[in-house]
């Protein structure tokens, strides 16, 4: 028997009725084009029925994990797809979108055995606003915010050379698993512009804080708040943010990192300071950071009031 093309892998744990719009998502696309394994943390709340209801329509068992990356794990070891798609409980799959992604699958170059793993990525639907999330990525942007699980098909050479999801992370091993892929330079990048899924949003990933992540990540959390911060200048008023946009840029500048065009552009927006223009034209510049506060220094003692 031929292995499915995509193996579609839903991790659940007490899920209720909200599984019944997942598992209809998925038993309505091609059934040639995949296989569909549900995993089970041990739910006791009627998850498991619904799911013996389906018959041989699907695959799926129960039992105590580690977490949803140890389930995931589990996941990738018990099917044999060619490309891994993973699909929350309560994320809905969009009507035909396996038949399109499948063409865009045999659209890729050199589909042997030897040829280049493959990320294959596209947007999903935010249940909470009309618009897809979140187009193109590359190293940068992926260091401001995570590209959804459920927009990307991995090819499951791409474990085979990284390895599977570091479950020292409780809720952010996705993310980081998605740097190690876009840190691969053997690792092809492809982004496809179609809608994959509505998500639902709200899971593990932005209510559970995994510190393991953030410790071995440490500018992450200045790099999404600057991004908070340029998508809505007002929050900084009246919030009690860690740090302020300025602040933010600066620890940015100081650890080398380049400082895009946009939000140099919105800092000047906001106050054109001797501070803030310095630092645009010394980034513009390509001067470090030392030097930058050298020649902030300057200025200031240029511009410092006479001592009487």
């Amino acid at each position: 028997m031929n292995s499915p093309l995509i193996s579609v892998i839903t991790t659940t744990f007490n899920s209720g009725a909200k599984i019944a719009a997942t598992v209809a998502s998925v038993l309505s696309q091609k059934k040639e084009l995949y296989e569909f394994l549900v995993i089970d943390g041990g739910s006791t709340d009627g998850t498991l029925e619904h799911l013996c209801a389906q018959g041989s329509a699907l695959r799926w068992f129960s039992e105590p994990d580690e977490g949803i990356y140890d389930a995931m794990n589990k996941g990738i070891r018990l099917t044999s797809g060619e490309f891994l798609y993973f699909l929350g409980a309560g994320d809905r799959l969009l009507p035909g979108v396996l038949e399109a992604v499948a063409a865009e699958i045999r659209k890729l170059p050199g589909q042997a055995q030897t040829s280049r793993p493959t990320f294959l990525y596209g947007n999903v639907d935010l249940s909470d606003c009309n618009r897809p999330y979140d187009g193109r990525f590359n190293r940068f942007k992926l260091l401001r915010r995570n590209i959804c699980h459920q927009a990307i098909f991995y090819q499951r050479s791409v474990f085979d050379r990284l390895g599977f999801y570091n479950t020292k992370y409780r809720s952010l091993a996705d993310w980081e698993f998605n740097i190690r892929c876009f840190n691969d330079e053997s690792i092809r990048k492809r982004y496809i512009p179609l809608r994959i899924a509505d998500y639902e949003g709200g899971g593990k990933s932005i209510t559970a804080p995994d510190p393991a992540f953030y410790a071995d990540f440490p500018l992450i959390p200045s790099l999404t708040q600057i991004e908070f911060l340029l998508y809505d200048p007002r929050a900084e008023q009246g919030r009690n943010l860690a740090l302020s946009l300025d602040e933010a840029v600066w620890r940015l500048y100081e650890a080398g990192y380049h400082i895009p065009f946009r939000w140099k552009v919105t800092l000047l927006k906001q106050n054109w300071s001797a501070k803030r223009l310095c630092l645009v034209v010394c980034s513009i510049c390509g001067f470090s950071f030392a030097r930058f506060k050298q020649i902030l220094a300057f200025l200031e003692r240029e511009n410092a009031p006479p001592s009487r």
